[in-house]
């Protein structure tokens, strides 16, 4: 590995999606005007070893909040720009929902169609089930109210986007490292002026923090509370979810259906009791969900069920697949096919023939779930994740921008950490997930 220099302008910390995109996009900004090795980025153990690296990969336009339909529509555009190279599969994205959440997607639908990001929204219990049926001859359509399909979306490799990401910020002249850990921030005046590692110590004009699950740490490198002011009290920054997803073959079954098209990553919302396809007892007779796509080989399903809140004073290291309390249980395989087999009665009667990998991970997410990007401190960036960014590229983008003195985003613009004592946060999910 090559030596970590003693200086480099912008310094990046933190080596999953946001901090590998920003790193891109700042380097090929500074070679256009002429600028070169003048970006590091520094990853205190593997580039998308952190949440990056567990994401399902769900390319999606679905959210409430009006702030993110721009933000995912310019995302999507660069995965479009090279799809081999991020494995982007755009397969469509079709939410399917009950009627208490038809409002919503009928204006998430509106506001796609404003920006010129192509979906079809199917509204009415015949509609719906007409258009269902059409995808699937087996499906179940009882209680769908509405339906919307992003022509757009779909999934994408989420070590193929790391590795993608890395490969196009080396090519534009980011020097990229892997083992250095960030131990603090040097300030001179009040502003940040160089980095401290275990390689050693780098002076730097800013530096950039995507610390993504490690926020509350990066938070106290830059002597801050990690705490904000929210709804009229001190809240934690960052709160611990566990996303319960995991890997699912029944052998000879699959999402194939009749319209001679690949299967769309689907949302499945529902409002009814969910009963268990093991034993038919009752899972929940909350309102649940469940969210799934074909294998990256095409064979499998791959999918998830609702997250699981750990609260914020959840131990946080060691992160990944090796730590137990870090994965999803059997009780995911049950709700997940079970929630399957609602949707789709192929699977019915199959409890115990299914090939189950259960995996997921903890995520972070923001008081009101999603990013922040701001200057936290003078001299210091921080893009805090909200347990979703896997899909927002253009986050990095546009941080490059306003790094380098340019214009605010108006893209970023909603996410700036003042929403949260400005009583301006975003507006919450009614989905039973946290994050749509």
């Amino acid at each position: 590995m090559a030596e970590v220099p003693a200086e480099s302008r912008f310094v990046i910390v933190g080596g999953g999606v946001h901090g590998l995109s920003t790193a891109w996009h700042l380097a090929q900004a500074l070679r256009e005007s002429g600028e070169e090795g003048s970006v590091v980025l520094l990853e205190r153990d593997r580039l998308g070893s952190g949440a990056s690296g567990i994401s399902g990969g769900i390319v999606r336009n679905y959210y409430r909040s009006e702030a993110m339909t721009g933000v995912i529509a310019e995302s999507v555009g660069i995965f479009e720009s090279d799809p081999e190279g991020f494995g982007f599969h755009q397969v469509g994205y079709l939410a399917v929902v009950p009627e208490r959440q038809r409002e919503d997607l009928e204006a998430i639908a509106a506001r796609q169609a404003q920006v010129g990001y192509d979906s079809e929204l199917v509204v009415g219990d015949d509609a719906c089930r007409e258009y269902l049926e059409w995808l699937w001859p087996d499906v179940n359509p009882s209680g769908v109210a509405a339906a919307l399909m992003e022509k757009r979306s779909g999934w994408a490799d989420a070590a193929g986007t790391v590795r993608n990401l890395a490969r196009k910020a080396r090519e534009a002249g980011a020097q990229l490292f892997e083992g250095v850990d960030v131990t603090g921030i040097s300030y001179d005046g009040g502003r940040a002026c160089g980095v401290q590692t275990t390689a050693g110590e780098i002076a730097c004009e800013a530096v950039i923090g995507a610390p993504g699950v490690w926020t509350p740490e990066w938070w106290q490198m830059q002597g801050l509370e990690p705490v904000v002011r929210h709804g009229g009290e001190e809240v934690p920054i960052s709160e611990y979810w566990l996303a319960r997803e995991g890997d699912f073959v029944l052998p000879g079954v699959g999402l194939s259906g009749s319209a001679g098209r690949s299967a769309p990553v689907v949302h499945y919302d529902m409002d009814v009791p969910l009963v268990s396809q093991r034993d038919g007892s009752v899972i929940t007779d909350e309102p649940w969900g469940v969210y799934f796509r074909l294998g990256r080989t095409g064979e499998g399903i791959v999918g998830g069920a609702l997250p699981l809140e750990m609260g914020d004073g959840f131990s946080i290291d060691p992160y990944g697949q090796e730590n137990p309390e870090q994965m999803s249980g059997d009780d995911l395989s049950d709700f997940f096919v079970s929630g399957l087999a609602h949707f789709l009665k192929r699977f019915r009667g199959h409890a115990g023939e299914w090939e189950e990998r259960p995996a997921g991970g903890v995520l972070a997410l923001s008081p009101d779930r999603y990013p922040i990007t701001d200057w936290s401190t003078p001299g210091v960036y921080s893009i805090v994740d909200a347990g979703h960014g896997f899909k927002m590229l253009a986050i990095g983008r546009e941080v490059a921008g306003e790094v380098l003195g340019g214009q605010p985003s108006e893209l970023l613009e909603p996410f700036r950490l003042s929403r949260f004592a400005e009583a301006a946060t975003h507006v919450e999910s009614r989905s039973p997930y946290p994050w749509t």
